[in-house]
């Protein structure tokens, strides 16, 4: 028929993300859709700090958790960023 359109329709073709911009969107992602409003299995906030720290003498299991509770991936996301602030360049 003219003027139907095809059962796919065609996608507009976007240019790749750029590293950065790669970067702040799983950011936002980890910070926003992973809510855990009971706080289910957060290890404390100790462990988030030592995360943000010195990644390698933090629990593994500590890792797993923040990439599915974000709420922990925002304090952890704090203790970073206080960290990078500390840090001379």
């Amino acid at each position: 028929m003219p003027g139907a359109r095809s059962k796919r329709a065609k996608r507009r073709k976007k240019k790749p993300l750029s590293d950065e911009e790669l970067r702040e969107l799983s950011r936002k992602h980890f910070a926003r859709d992973f809510p855990n409003p009971k706080r289910l299995g957060c290890p404390p906030k100790g462990e988030l700090k030592r995360l943000a720290e010195n990644p390698r003498n933090a629990k593994e299991s500590v890792l797993g958790h923040i990439s599915s509770c974000s709420p922990c991936y925002r304090g952890y996301s704090r203790f970073l960023q206080a960290k990078k602030k500390k840090t001379p360049i």
